[in-house]
Formats: C-alpha cells, structure tokens, sequence
C-alpha cells in the first residue's frame, strides 16, 4: 500500500466537514488523536513487554554471538600475524644471500636465494656426459 499525501488528507479533511459539519469537527478530530495516543501506547507496551519476555531467551545467544566475534577477531589477528611472519632474522651468522662471484670479468654472478627453484637444481646437478668422463 502507498502512503497518504496531502491531497488525499485535504479530500478526506472536506468530506469529513460535509458530513459531521463545523460544529462536530473538532470535538471528533479531538477524540481521533486520544485514540492514536492510547493505540501508540498500547502499542509501545505490547513490544515492550514482548522484548523483556524473549530478552531472558535470546539473552544466551547473544552471549554465545559476542564470543564467536571474540574468538574470530582473534583468529583474524593471528592470522595476519602468521602471514606476516618473514621468519627468523638471524640464522646463527648466515646471510640470506649467496657470495657473489668472485671475478667480474665475465660479468654474472652467483644466483641468490631468490632465484627460482628449478634453476638452482639444475646449477647443482652435473649433466650425464659429466658423469660417464669422469
């Protein structure tokens, strides 16, 4: 349903004037506000009372809704904390990085630790023609 505007309120206001007349208007409009009063309070009681009955029953659920937001923004800090984690700074004297090479002649130096994985295996592993020389 749409709400009320004011030319519908105007409409009902000229009808109710042709009907009751000017002498009964406001005795009536007067009557009509207490009735919304009491029905305003009426009905503020009833949620009132309905919110303190199912208060004492939700009263766990709410408890048991404030720990689970506890307990998750601890899990999301220590989460943060472990990705964030870069690890031990000191390895007992150890760099992070390898020595770079020693001539510069040739003008490459020795792969870091931030090479990837598959070309370190293969700098470390002799070819097989290495093997059957030797």
């Amino acid at each position: 349903m749409g709400s009320v505007g004011f030319g519908e309120i105007a409409l009902i206001a000229i009808v109710a004037l042709l009907v009751f007349g000017p002498d009964r208007l406001p005795e009536l409009s007067r009557k009509a506000g207490e009735l919304l009063t009491k029905a305003r309070e009426m009905t503020r009681s009833f949620t009132d009372s309905l919110d303190s009955e199912f208060d004492e029953a939700t009263s766990p659920i709410r408890t048991l809704q404030s720990e689970f937001h506890a307990t998750k923004d601890e899990l999301t800090s220590a989460a943060g904390t472990i990705l964030n984690f870069d690890g031990p700074t000191d390895l007992g004297g150890a760099t992070s990085e390898t020595p770079q090479a020693e001539s510069s002649d040739t003008g490459e130096s020795a792969p870091t630790t931030q090479a990837a994985p598959e070309a370190l295996a293969e700098e470390e592993l002799p070819d097989a023609q290495d093997r059957d020389t030797e």
